[in-house]
C-alpha cells in the first residue's frame, strides 16, 4: 500500500472504507481497466442517512450519471457531486453481488461477494448486511434494451479512467472492487482500483 494516507489501494475482491469532510474530493481510478468500483456513503452525523439509488434516479429524473450530477441520500440531499468523469458508464439499478445471486445464478458457495465485503468494511460502524444499502455501481456497463430488460455487460473503462466525487456533507464512504468473475462486468478478471483523497 502507498505511504501516503491520501491515497490507498482497494485490492481486487475486497473492500475499503474512509471518511471524508465536507469539500473534500474522492477519486477512484481504474488501474487497469474494466473493473467496476461499487461505492456506498452514509452522513457521518447521522449514519440513518445514506446515499440512496433509488432516490437518486427520482431525484436526477434519470437512469445514468456522470459529470455534473449529485447523488442523493434516502433524505433526498445531495450527498456527493461528481466532479469529473472520464468513463462516463456507470450503474444505479442493480443491486450489490450477494452469496445468493452466486448461489442462485452460478451454483456458487462461498464467493466472495461486494455486500459481504461492505460489511467488512464497514464494520467499524456497525454496518450489517440488512442495512448495506443499494450501491453504485462505477464503471459498471448494464445497457437497458428497448424491451426494458438490461444487461450485465463488460465495463467499457480503460487504465487510467477515473470518477471524482466531492462530498456535499461529512461522511463516511466505501468501496468494492467487485469480485464477479463469473460474468462480462469485468472484463473476464478482477483487478485492483486506487483511490485518491483530497
Amino acid at each position: 500500500m502507498p505511504s501516503d494516507p491520501r491515497e490507498f489501494v482497494v485490492p481486487a475482491r475486497y473492500a475499503r472504507m474512509w471518511r471524508m469532510r465536507a469539500g473534500e474530493e474522492a477519486t477512484i481510478l481504474q488501474t487497469e481497466g474494466q473493473q467496476v468500483g461499487d461505492f456506498v456513503a452514509f452522513n457521518a452525523a447521522d449514519i440513518t442517512e445514506f446515499l440512496s439509488t433509488s432516490h437518486t434516479r427520482r431525484c436526477i429524473n434519470s437512469l445514468r450519471i456522470g459529470k455534473g450530477l449529485s447523488l442523493f441520500t434516502n433524505h433526498r440531499e445531495p450527498i456527493v457531486d461528481i466532479i469529473a468523469d472520464t468513463c462516463g458508464v456507470h450503474d444505479i439499478l442493480a443491486a450489490a453481488c450477494d452469496p445468493y445471486r452466486y448461489k442462485r445464478d452460478f451454483g456458487v458457495d462461498d464467493h466472495r461477494s461486494c455486500r459481504m465485503n461492505f460489511v467488512e468494511a464497514l464494520e467499524p460502524i456497525g454496518i450489517p448486511d440488512w442495512r448495506v444499502p443499494d450501491p453504485v455501481n462505477l464503471f459498471q456497463h448494464s445497457p437497458v434494451l428497448p424491451d426494458g430488460s438490461y444487461q450485465s455487460a463488460a465495463s467499457t473503462a480503460k487504465a487510467g479512467d477515473y470518477v471524482t466525487l466531492r462530498a456535499r456533507m461529512d461522511l463516511i464512504a466505501a468501496c468494492s472492487a467487485c469480485p464477479q468473475d463469473l460474468l462480462p462486468t469485468n472484463g473476464g478478471r478482477v483487478k485492483d482500483l486506487l483511490v485518491r483523497l483530497r
